[in-house]
C-alpha cells in the first residue's frame, strides 16, 4: 500500500502538468489562425520550437546554476506541461495531411522547419540558459 500511495503524488504533477500544457498549446491553436490568416499549422511549429527552447532552456539553467528542483517539479515542468505543449503526433498527423492533399512542397517547408527550428531552439535555449545561470 505504502508503495501505490507515493507514485499518487508524481502521477498528479504530471497530469496537472499535462493539463496547463494541453490548455496552452489549445490556446495556441485558437488564437493563432486568426492572426495568421492561414490554414498553415503554424501553432504546431511555435509549439514544437517553444517546447524545444524551452526544454533546453531549463535543463541548462539548473545545470549551470547548480539549481535543483524536486523530482515533482521536474516532472510537473519537463513530462507533464512540455509532454503535453509540444506536439510531435500532431506535427506527424499535419505532415501527413499534407501528403494526402499533394502539398509536398508545403509538407517538405513542414518537415524541415518543425526538424530545424526544433533543434535549433533546443541549442538556443540550452546556450541562453546557462549564460543566464552563469551570471
Amino acid at each position: 500500500m505504502i508503495e501505490s500511495t507515493s507514485k499518487i503524488l508524481p502521477a498528479l504533477m504530471v497530469a496537472s502538468g499535462g493539463a496547463l500544457g494541453s490548455l496552452a498549446r489549445f490556446g495556441l491553436r485558437e488564437w493563432l489562425p486568426a492572426i495568421t490568416s492561414t490554414d498553415y499549422p503554424f501553432s504546431t511549429l511555435i509549439v514544437n520550437i517553444t517546447g524545444c527552447f524551452l526544454a533546453g532552456f531549463v535543463y541548462m539553467w539548473l545545470e549551470a546554476s547548480g539549481g535543483h528542483w524536486s523530482a515533482e517539479k521536474l516532472l510537473f515542468f519537463f513530462v507533464g506541461f512540455l509532454g503535453a505543449f509540444t506536439t510531435f503526433s500532431a506535427f506527424a498527423l499535419d505532415s501527413f495531411l499534407l501528403f494526402h492533399q499533394g502539398d509536398h512542397l508545403r509538407l517538405m517547408i513542414n518537415i524541415l522547419a518543425n526538424c530545424l527550428l526544433s533543434l535549433i531552439c533546443v541549442f538556443v535555449g540550452a546556450w541562453l540558459g546557462g549564460r543566464i545561470a552563469a551570471h
